[in-house]
């Protein structure tokens, strides 16, 4: 997809918090991204095309709103329940028609976030991933 930063090298244990961050910056720079593209397809007259990235922010937008209420105020343990408790939102079904938890998804994949724990069994087991 568009993920152009550093990929991850090796799959490692990342708090639910440091998960919300990571989609945060990732959607936020992603949606001033394509709203450049869209203001340069629109000056071409591409209309179908800064369409298609304005759904693309959309999706953003939609898998993110929430998420900076997980990092409000309150104890340690409690951010981390907020986060975990939002990852599972976003990641439980993973359908393919769900474009906001395939971003999710995506992204957590590509920084290496371990989020198979997260994941009810039924999905598990439609993924093939093992239970951990």
């Amino acid at each position: 997809m568009w993920l152009r930063a550093k990929k991850v090298t090796s799959a490692r244990e990342l708090s639910a918090q440091e998960a919300v961050r990571v989609l945060m910056a990732f959607g936020f720079t992603g949606i001033r991204s394509r709203s450049h593209l869209v203001r340069r397809e629109l000056a071409a007259g591409n209309e179908e095309e800064a369409l298609r990235w304005l759904d693309e922010i959309r999706v953003i937008a939609n898998a993110c709103h929430n998420l900076p209420a997980d990092l409000r105020h309150g104890s340690r343990s409690e951010r981390e329940r907020r986060a975990t408790e939002s990852l599972r939102f976003h990641l439980r079904e993973l359908a393919p028609d769900d474009h906001e938890a395939q971003w999710v998804r995506e992204t957590l994949d590509h920084f290496g976030f371990d989020y198979r724990y997260l994941l009810p069994e039924n999905v598990r087991q439609r993924q093939g991933t093992p239970e951990t």
